[in-house]
């Protein structure tokens, strides 16, 4: 999966900057009043990276019988498609949210083992999944500054904030190896703080900016604590890590 998002963000930084080969011209600068536009909105398309970070609980320590005594989570590709609005509040700050729909279909969250004799396969543990994300936060931007021989044409910027996640399908059962019914264990709310960098291309007719974003959940996931289930009881935590790679484009 990691190895995927790195093709995507090679393949979409190669797309902006032969953009700005295309339409700029070195004796024009675009956009000159953008900087002092008191609020702008646009669109985002990208994908991310999602995984679950597991803390396991006592019963790793002194399993019961039929406890999970192995889990390891799995990493899970979300397409994301969201709209953007930023407030300007002076030249090198502003504020922004960025509502976005993730998209995966089926996610499959971890594998287990259990310690019951009479079952040692591997089990994959799936959960339906579509998120919203609502992100809210404070971009620190640059001047902006000559590059590729253009004048005033890019400028960098860190974004930080806070997240919050809503799961669609937190409702659902999930499955275990696909055919097994199974309580959902994962919460449909999230909040998670974030902390993101990109750069922003100013062309002719709209601002495209490519960014790298990491999300890390601080709320503890983890919903059902029925002794019944095995797999709930071998969990103390459950928390969800992103990372994101985004094209915005705005004006």
């Amino acid at each position: 999966m990691q190895h995927l998002l790195r093709k995507q963000i090679i393949l979409w930084v190669s797309f902006v900057l032969l953009s700005v080969s295309t339409f700029a011209q070195t004796d024009e600068t675009f956009q000159q009043d953008h900087d002092q536009l008191p609020y702008y909105l646009g669109m985002s398309l990208g994908l991310s990276n999602s995984y679950l970070s597991l803390k396991r609980g006592s019963e790793f320590l002194a399993p019961a019988p039929g406890a999970v005594n192995l889990i390891a989570p799995i990493q899970t590709m979300y397409l994301n498609l969201g709209l953007t609005g930023t407030l300007r509040l002076n030249n090198h700050f502003a504020l922004r949210t960025n509502p976005t729909l993730l998209i995966s279909g089926n996610r499959s969250a971890f594998t287990y083992t259990t310690n019951d004799p009479t079952n040692k396969d591997v089990q994959t543990y799936s959960i339906p999944s579509v998120i919203i994300d609502v992100p809210v936060g404070v971009k620190i931007q640059s001047d902006r500054y000559n590059a590729f021989k253009y004048p005033n044409i890019m400028r960098h910027y860190l974004i930080t904030g806070v997240k919050f996640g809503f799961d669609l399908g937190s409702e659902k059962s999930a499955t275990v190896n696909t055919n097994q019914s199974y309580p959902n264990v994962i919460k449909g709310s999230d909040m998670a703080m974030e902390l993101g960098l990109g750069l922003s291309f100013f062309l002719r007719y709209a601002t495209i900016s490519p960014e790298v974003k990491f999300s890390y959940g601080n709320r503890d996931l983890k919903k059902v604590s029925d002794p019944k289930f095995p797999l709930v009881t071998s969990l103390d935590k459950i928390n969800s890590n992103f990372i994101y790679f985004t094209i915005h484009i705005e004006n």
